[in-house]
């Protein structure tokens, strides 16, 4: 989420205090003199090659004697001399790319260079990234880690360093990927996003002083470089943030190409990473790959052995008895099934010797040795088997869940107290686990995975199987950081908690419940009914500061329950919270923007259920007060006018006004081009801006209205490749156009492609997918369509069958039966004007009869209903005309009901919906009049009436002429 500090004021002066809480940042105003360098940067005190390894993984360390060849060569790259006579023209590449396939001992190797250059006097600044592992997984504060180690390894960067973070503040602050992603508009987890790019920070904060100092030596003492070492880059999850540093570096030595800094990088082979490093000239390229050699890994097994078995009396004693132990032929069986992966290497040496870390395993390391050579070396078959040894025991799969899915590692204490369960039962389904996974000796250290692998490995059902840990269980977590929280706010309601006095549970809640846990889609909360109790109580606990983030939350909790429910009163409370929120943000707060954006899409939800056109010009008016919040080039603009052009098509639903939809449009198209390829979020803008051409074509009938719609709805689609998320609404929405498109043009092929479109969406959205009904009614519509050019019977007894299944999808009381009962009456009448059975239309009147009932006055959608039910009425009495006495026999009184009906649904619309002045309206009393014919051939006591009724009619279109 976006801070903006005193927006719209002038003349203020804003000193900004960064106080470090558990790895976090959070910003106070308050002097910055007296503050040290680090209290100023606030890095990452475990990033670097110094850290715990044990507590901060990765554990990854080369054994004596072993990757020695490729150490040395690595350590020569990095110590080679800047100056080269100028006449060689040579160029030292800045910059040493190792990348190699999990496993194969990058960190190793990085630990060992880092250690190796340390020694040296050469080591500038070390960072090693991990997934789950907090702010190390992202890259926000790569630029203060890498700033306040620099300024300890060359102290005359320091000055420099601290003059530019208290010029600019904003240099040190950062907004967490994982937030920004999920878009929690209006969150706040402490920290104030940044005016700078990443990029900027980089330079401000390392480069520049850097060269700064380089500038300033003396010629011989940074003639040999200095060494930067970035660690598991594809570990960070911020890919963008990935590429930007790339980026960035490189466009430094570029601009710098005699600088004395060199950059090792090491990671796995990425999508997002080796185009940019792999194709630069300044950039040396090292495979691992070609570098994990069978000595290595014997060197690495010997060393292991060696010391293992000198602590084993048992592997001692058979010594002592059988000699070498393992033989030749056995060492060699290992290694071959090694494979040349160190991970690999390191979990087979510690299940050998360890076995499954549990005191009771009877088995000695004799034994598990062949039994390691079964295990398979692609490790899921690894994780499998491991796994599987405490899959029985209570709370395992939460115990397992709660691993995989966790921001960063918790102790045994605080998943114990997250799941609320007891500590124990938490030690006794890991403690078989220490193969794979990391257990502390103590119940305050972090539990951690020996690698990241494992958490891909349980959260990818094709691989994991029944040990899958499904994403809902996100929904359990969010449950229990609110509840460990609040357990601590009951003892001190309305004052701010001090993280630091807090358990390990409630600080991991403060810092990331919200963003690491909260889904984006609401809608598929299995529990939101407890959610909101939570929510209203932390509501009433929390200081008045944080009141309004708590009433946010909430808000969208109670929007997504509306949803599911479709209770209005749920939506009410959902506004009035919003608006209490709003309240406490007068202007210029900060994140006034956000809760205008909350409460404008709350008032427009509910103008969907109500239809008042109150709550949507409301809805519309918030939109315009955040949108003048947001003025170019603020980074929010494109979301505040994706909202407003969503509210003012919503309106022209309502109030078909051509300057409406005129404006969406507009709204939409500036949205798009703050949007411009590759923008992730320009599809969503491509969509929106289709949708509202083709509302305007239906109004307008201008051809190239639903043209240009569907060329936008092409190029969304074209950014929605298979297997995109969001592909089945772009071919709902080309389909749909491309209907319209038939509506005008006729020609049969727009109405073909329409049907494979509308095919391919509905088999992207198999049972029991919430959306398959809307694709089988818009199947079954172009069918429909279709058959009324063609008329075959084959497509609209298909457009039939679909309609049928898509009713099925919504038994009563689904709110969208309606929709499906009128379209299966509409394609009833139209297979009874072609087969002319009966059945067909009696089933037709039926379905229209239902229909009607489930829109009852003032329901939108009635007018067509009563349109419906009086055409279908209307085919049976002329079918009943044309049979006469020698087909089916027609009763005169059925006839006279029937056709009372449809005068009664005619004359509705005339009085409720086709005023003076509608379109519709001529052909309307037309049909009336004619019906009211009808009923005066007919015998019984309405004649006289109809005949009046007649009269009048003849009178009043007189009295128009």
């Amino acid at each position: 989420m976006e801070s903006r500090i005193l927006e719209g004021s002038t003349n203020e002066q804003v000193d900004l205090r960064v106080i470090n809480v558990e790895g976090d940042l959070h910003h106070h105003n308050g002097p910055l003199e007296g503050k040290s360098l680090s209290e100023l940067l606030q890095p990452i005190p475990d990033a670097s090659h110094t850290r715990d390894r044990a507590r901060s993984p990765p554990d990854s360390a080369c054994q004596p004697g072993t990757r020695k060849d490729v150490v040395k060569w690595i350590v020569s790259w990095a110590s080679g001399k800047v100056i080269r006579p100028v006449r060689l023209k040579l160029r030292r590449q800045h910059i040493l790319w190792m990348y190699g396939y999990a496993g194969c001992g990058k960190s190793a190797i990085a630990q060992e260079i880092s250690e190796q250059v340390h020694r040296g006097g050469r080591l500038l600044a070390t960072f090693f990234f991990f997934r789950g592992a907090g702010d190390r997984e992202e890259m926000g504060r790569l630029p203060n880690t890498l700033a306040s180690q620099m300024a300890i390894s060359l102290p005359k960067t320091a000055r420099l360093i601290e003059a530019a973070v208290k010029a600019q503040p904003q240099l040190v602050q950062f907004e967490h990927y994982s937030q920004a992603e999920s878009g929690l508009h209006g969150k706040s987890r402490g920290q104030a996003k940044s005016c700078f790019s990443l990029s900027a920070r980089l330079q401000r904060l390392v480069y520049e002083p850097f060269k700064a100092v380089a500038a300033r030596s003396v010629f011989a003492s940074l003639s040999e470089p200095y060494l930067i070492i970035i660690d598991g880059l594809d570990e960070c999850v911020d890919k963008k943030g990935v590429q930007e540093f790339i980026t960035a570096t490189l466009v430094f030595f570029e601009q710098n190409p005699s600088l004395p800094l060199r950059i090792l990088i090491t990671s796995r082979v990425e999508q997002h990473i080796h185009p940019h490093l792999s194709t630069s000239p300044g950039v040396l390229l090292k495979d691992l790959g070609h570098h994990c050699t069978r000595e290595d890994i014997r060197k690495f097994m010997r060393t292991v052995f060696e010391a293992e078995t000198k602590a084993n009396l048992v592997v001692q004693t058979h010594i002592r008895h059988n000699g070498s132990w393992p033989d030749e032929a056995d060492s060699e069986m290992l290694v071959d099934h090694i494979g040349g992966s160190f991970i690999f290497a390191s979990t087979l040496f510690k299940f050998i010797f360890h076995g499954s870390g549990s005191p009771n395993d009877p088995t000695s390391p004799l034994e598990r040795f062949p039994l390691a050579l079964n295990i398979d070396p692609g490790l899921d078959g690894l994780y499998s088997q491991t796994l599987a040894r405490s899959a029985h025991l209570p709370y395992f799969t939460d115990i397992i869940s709660t691993l995989a899915l966790i921001a960063e590692p918790l102790p045994i204490s605080g998943i114990a107290e997250l799941l609320e369960i007891q500590a124990s039962a938490v030690a006794h389904v890991l403690v078989d686990l220490q193969a794979i996974i990391q257990v502390p000796g103590t119940d305050n250290a972090p539990v951690t995975f020996y690698h990241t692998s494992l958490r891909d490995f349980l959260t990818t059902e094709s691989r994991s199987g029944q040990l899958f840990v499904a994403p809902t269980f996100h929904n359990r977590l969010l449950i229990g950081c609110l509840r460990c929280e609040l357990r601590a706010r009951r003892q001190t309601p309305n004052v701010p908690l001090d993280p630091r006095r807090q358990t390990a549970a409630v600080q991991y809640s403060l810092k990331n419940r919200e963003y690491a846990h909260w889904g984006q889609d609401r809608v598929k909360f299995g529990n939101l009914e407890s959610l909101i109790a939570l929510r209203r109580e932390m509501v009433e606990l929390l200081p008045v500061d944080d009141r309004a983030t708590g009433l946010t939350d909430l808000g969208y909790d109670l929007e997504a329950l509306s949803i599911i429910i479709r209770v209005t009163a749920t939506l009410g409370e959902c506004i009035s919270v919003h608006r209490e929120a709003l309240g406490l943000r007068p202007h210029p707060h900060p994140d006034r923007y956000h809760s205008l954006h909350n409460l404008g899409n709350a008032l427009d939800s509910l103008f969907r259920h109500s239809k008042r056109v109150a709550d949507i010009e409301e809805s519309i008016s918030v939109h315009r007060e955040a949108l003048s919040l947001c003025p170019h080039p603020h980074p929010d603009r494109h979301h505040s006018l994706n909202d407003l052009g969503r509210a003012l098509r919503s309106l022209f639903d309502s109030s078909q006004r051509v300057a409406d939809i005129e404006e969406s449009i507009s709204v939409h198209r500036e949205a798009l081009s703050l949007r411009p390829h590759p923008h992730p979020d320009r599809h969503h803008s491509l969509n929106n801006l289709g949708i509202a051409l083709r509302s305007l074509f239906e109004n307008s009938q201008r051809l190239a209205d639903i043209e240009e719609s569907i060329l936008v709805h092409r190029e969304a689609l074209g950014l929605r490749p298979h297997p995109h998320r969001d592909r089945h609404w772009s071919l709902n929405n080309l389909g749909s156009a491309l209907d319209s498109l038939f509506g005008h043009s006729k020609r049969v092929a727009d109405i073909e492609e329409s049907i494979s479109v509308h095919r391919e969406a509905l088999s992207l959205r198999p049972h029991p997918h919430p959306d398959r009904h809307r694709s089988l009614n818009n199947l079954g519509n172009a069918l429909d369509s279709l058959f009324g050019h063609s008329k075959h019977v084959a497509d609209i007894e298909e457009s039939i069958s679909v309609h049928r299944e898509a009713l099925s999808l919504c038994p009563h009381p689904h709110p969208d039966r309606h929709h499906s009962l009128n379209n299966l009456g509409i394609a009833l009448r139209s297979l009874f004007e072609n087969s002319q059975r009966l059945a067909d239309i009696e089933e037709s009147i039926l379905v229209h009869r239902e229909a009607l009932g489930l829109r009852p006055h003032p329901h939108r959608y009635r007018h067509y209903s009563l349109d419906n039910l009086g055409d279908a009425i209307k085919s049976l009495l002329e079918h009943r005309k044309r049979v006469g006495p020698q087909g089916d026999l027609c009763d005169e009184s059925q006839s006279a009901t029937d056709l009372d009906e449809a005068i009664s649904c005619t004359r509705e619309l005339l009085i409720e919906h086709y005023l003076e002045g509608h379109s519709n309206r001529d052909a309307t009393l037309d049909n009336l009049e004619s019906l009211l014919q009808i009923r005066l051939g007919l015998s019984g006591p309405g004649n006289q009436a109809a005949l009046d009724e007649v009269e009048t009619l003849d009178g009043q279109r007189v009295s128009h002429q």
